[in-house]
């Protein structure tokens, strides 16, 4: 028996267009259009990513790939332009069908960090540190000392697995430039308030851990979404919260020593 087309509602329309920021994630075309002197129309269509029902050809190529456990639910649907929705759905492809279904799964690892945002709080000290950040004048002459100490601590072996070469070189420079100077203003907090800090570090640890759950095998998108997390709960900018980030890595509330 085929499966039946149903109708959404507006709410499940904005879910979905909002995951795309705008654009056919395929093309990058916006699929809203506006005309002069006209209201603004819909210019994207509710691609299923697993077929709704499968063709025979379809069924033999996604052998192997798991069934929806709803066909018609929000996480087998996804916003393409018309053009797009049409060359995908006559043209089925596996390459392009895992292609979508990454995007997919993105847009969702990305709402559940944004969710978690909201359910988990940050000291307000954290403010100061980055504002500190922010106006340090870093000199590389000062760190030579520091990195021949981080050898030691062995800051790569928590970035063996599951780390890019770029966010290995972000962290180990953004640690090496900034440590010294952000583990005195947390000596400094500490000394004014001695729970501050370890609340700090505990909810810092706890977002990670929410992460980590969400993203176990890449450290890559655990680290951007700390690092968006404090961005966002701060309202500082997101460089500053990347440095952060990387301090707490060091610190060892973030990422553990891969095995």
């Amino acid at each position: 028996m085929a499966n039946e087309r149903v109708k959404y509602s507006p709410e499940e329309h904005s879910i979905l267009y909002g995951e795309t920021g705008g654009a056919c994630p395929l093309c990058t075309q916006p699929i809203l259009i506006k005309k002069v002197g006209s209201k603004t129309s819909k210019g994207y269509e509710l691609a299923h990513i697993y077929p709704l029902n499968p063709t025979a050809a379809q069924a033999r190529a996604l052998t192997g790939f798991l069934l929806p456990a709803d066909i018609n639910g929000l996480e087998n649907l996804i916003c393409l332009c018309p053009s797009c929705h049409t060359k995908f759905d006559k043209d089925f492809k596996i390459d392009e069908y895992k292609h979508i279904r990454a995007i997919k799964d993105g847009f969702i690892r990305d709402a559940a960090a944004r969710k978690a945002i909201s359910e988990h709080t940050l000291k307000e000290e954290v403010k100061e540190i980055l504002e500190i950040i922010t106006s340090l004048q870093i000199d590389v002459t000062d760190t030579l000392g520091l990195e021949l100490e981080l050898d030691a601590k062995k800051l790569s072996d928590k970035l063996k697995t599951g780390a890019s070469n770029f966010l290995k070189r972000n962290i180990r420079n953004d640690v090496v430039d900034y440590f010294v100077a952000i583990r005195e203003e947390m000596r400094l907090l500490e000394m004014r308030d001695q729970s501050a800090v370890k609340i700090l570090q505990n909810q810092v640890n706890s977002y990670y851990w929410e992460m980590r759950k969400l993203n176990p095998d890449n450290k890559d998108l655990v680290f951007k979404y700390i690092t968006e997390w404090m961005s966002t709960r701060t309202g500082k900018s997101i460089d500053a919260s990347r440095v952060l980030t990387s301090f707490f890595v060091q610190n060892c509330e973030v990422f553990d020593v891969s095995p």
